[in-house]
C-alpha cells in the first residue's frame, strides 16, 4: 500500500471544454491522486492533466501525467497514474503524448516535499 501525503500548493490542472482552472490535490501517493472536482469520470476514464506547484506556477515547478480514474468521493476523483516505463521513455515526441515515468514522477514529487527547485 502507498502512502498518500499532501503536498501543500499542489494542484492540478486538466481541459473540460472551458479555461483550465486549478483544483486542488487531497492526497497524492506514488501510484495516484485524489482531485477535489466537481468532474465525475467513468472509471477507466483516461485523464491528461498537469500538476503544478502554486506558489510559483511554472513550466519547472510543473509535469503533466496520464492518469486513469478510479472511483468517485463527495467531494472529487480518485484516479492512478499511468506511468511509463523507463525503456520507453525518452523516445522524443512520443514521450511528450505518453506521459512521464515513474522516476520523472518521484523527482518531481521530491523536489515538491524539499522545497528545492
Amino acid at each position: 500500500i502507498s502512502s498518500r501525503e499532501t503536498l501543500a500548493g499542489l494542484t492540478a490542472y486538466f481541459w473540460t471544454g472551458d479555461a483550465p482552472v486549478a483544483h486542488t490535490i487531497q492526497d497524492v501517493s506514488p501510484t495516484g491522486l485524489y482531485v477535489v472536482t466537481d468532474e465525475r469520470w467513468y472509471p477507466g476514464t483516461v485523464v491528461r492533466m498537469t500538476l503544478t506547484d502554486s506558489t510559483e506556477p511554472t513550466a519547472e515547478r510543473s509535469i503533466t501525467v496520464n492518469a486513469t480514474a478510479m472511483r468517485w468521493g463527495n467531494d472529487g476523483v480518485g484516479l492512478r497514474f499511468v506511468l511509463q516505463d523507463d525503456k520507453n521513455s525518452g523516445r522524443g515526441s512520443s514521450a511528450m503524448v505518453d506521459g512521464v515515468n515513474k522516476r520523472e514522477l518521484d523527482q518531481f514529487l521530491q523536489r515538491l516535499r524539499n522545497g528545492k527547485y
